[in-house]
């Protein structure tokens, strides 16, 4: 999503979260931290056998990694917003093309989630159709979450017309399980299994009306238009009554599952799908593309290429981390990328600037570093440290003064 001054949809910023919300340190976000999961999950993967224990903990480590990147994301890109010029087009490039990449990370999450899941389904207990709580909910709850995961997987394809459709044998099957739930005889249980089940109708019902109207109109709030209504109807009314947050429907019922003590495979929930939505400006721009040949003077200083740091790589986008990798003595820099600047005038520190950069297919595209000050320790020195299409982490150092500048030359494969 993008705030702009007169469309502002997120009030929160960086210093309204830790630096990883998923660790929850102090427990403001989840009864249990996902990385607390994460290591339990580990742990008792022993009870599973080899052949599946093995593709779990690898699926569930590539979602843990993805998590921990996307939360390095969102610190780089307060970071860039807060310490650049954003009146200079290139900044705002450089903005876009973080968050585009964070689209990516977003897609690659929801990828292994589904392979996650089918993985699940396979190990699964056998089903117990007599057993009187599946007659009761576990079938009817099934029955529910198939219902809801094709509405779900035909709005993030932002099919609203197919999701419309979708939406009516899903507000069949939550209208079951909702009847189920109202014939639970609440004053046989205990105070916490009856207030699960109490916020489970509530949650249910909530999900059934927002359902309704929907189906009826599903022209999105005038605040949501530039989403479209497949987006608002995913990310704010159905995951808003299917997740944790706003105690969902997928969470009550694993924990009413869970207060049963039966043993059953648990729902899952749905991660909210990201779109990034661009000025004008920025579009126009972006269908700019051209790659100078490499310079041997620029900005009146001589180009120096050390052929052992150049970079080959099979990617769209080229994710680089600047930083300062010696001590820190005030080193200024800009950077420019194939002939435009992507950073002007930018203090370095430890804290790497995360930036992506558009790769020109078959053609060697050029980085260049550009000392503004020598700092207090000359020569002005800037680690960038780069991901291959692998995942791996690789590192070169530029040095530059007033004299020269030293050049990076990057082919896409």
């Amino acid at each position: 999503m993008v705030n702009l001054p007169h469309y502002r949809l997120n009030v929160f910023s960086n210093a309204d979260f830790p630096e990883n919300i998923f660790e929850d340190k102090s427990g403001s976000f989840y009864r249990v931290s996902p990385n607390e999961l994460y290591a339990k999950a580990l742990k008792e993967s022993s009870a599973l056998s080899p052949k599946f224990s093995s593709k779990a903990n690898e699926i569930i480590g590539n979602m843990k990694r993805i998590l921990d990147d996307l939360e390095k994301e969102r610190y780089s890109i307060g970071t860039l917003v807060a310490n650049t010029d954003l009146k200079r087009i290139s900044n705002l490039k450089n903005v876009y093309a973080a968050l585009d990449a964070c689209v990516v990370k977003f897609d690659s999450y929801e990828a292994e989630r589904k392979e996650l899941a089918a993985l699940i389904a396979r190990m699964g207990p056998a089903t117990r159709k007599n057993d009187s709580f599946y007659k009761a909910f576990v079938g009817p709850y099934n029955e529910y979450l198939q219902d809801l995961h094709q509405m779900f997987n035909l709005l993030r394809l932002e099919n609203t017309a197919e999701a419309v459709k979708a939406g009516q044998p899903l507000l069949k099957s939550a209208k079951k399980l909702s009847k189920e739930l109202e014939d639970v005889e609440i004053g046989k249980l205990t105070k916490p299994q009856g207030l699960v089940v109490d916020e489970l109708k509530m949650v249910l019902r909530k999900q059934i009306s927002n359902l309704e109207k929907f189906i009826s109109n599903p022209t999105p709030p005038e605040e949501y238009e530039l989403y479209g209504s497949s987006y608002y109807f995913y990310n704010i009314q159905l995951a808003g009554t299917t997740n944790k947050y706003g105690t969902g429907v997928v969470d009550r019922g694993n924990e009413w599952i869970k207060a049963n003590g039966g043993n059953y495979i648990y729902g899952f929930e749905r991660p909210h799908f990201y779109k990034v939505i661009r000025p004008a400006a920025i579009q126009e721009e972006e269908k700019k593309v051209a790659v100078e040949h490499a310079p041997e003077v620029d900005e009146n200083r001589k180009v120096v290429v050390d052929k052992e740091k150049s970079i080959s790589i099979d990617v769209e986008k080229l994710l680089i981390e600047v930083y300062d990798n010696q001590e820190f003595d005030h080193d200024t820099i800009s950077l420019k990328f194939n002939g435009e600047w992507i950073l002007q005038k930018q203090l370095i520190t430890k804290e790497p600037i995360r930036i992506y950069l558009p790769l020109v297919k078959g053609q060697d595209n050029y980085l260049i570093l550009y000392a503004d000050n020598l700092g207090t320790i000359p020569p002005n020195t800037c680690a960038i440290r780069w991901v291959n299409e692998k995942g791996k982490y690789n590192e070169v150092v530029l040095t530059s003064d007033y004299n020269t500048s030293e050049m990076i030359v990057i082919r896409r494969k």
